[in-house]
């Protein structure tokens, strides 16, 4: 079953930064590229989210 969903994708390198952040983002890599699956993830922490990736995108 497939269920429909979409993901950010990032460099797999901002895995553990993200991992061990505050707070923690758990994604799934995959080919070599961190994707963060949003569909389980509310509107309202798209901020808190934003943040922690730009946080590591430096």
């Amino acid at each position: 079953m497939e269920l429909p969903s979409w993901a950010v994708v990032l460099p797999e390198g901002f895995a553990e930064p993200l991992r061990v952040g505050d707070p923690p983002v758990l994604g799934r890599v995959v080919r070599g590229r961190l994707l963060l699956d949003l569909r389980c993830v509310p509107e309202s922490a798209d901020e808190v989210l934003g943040a922690a990736v730009a946080r590591v995108a430096g």
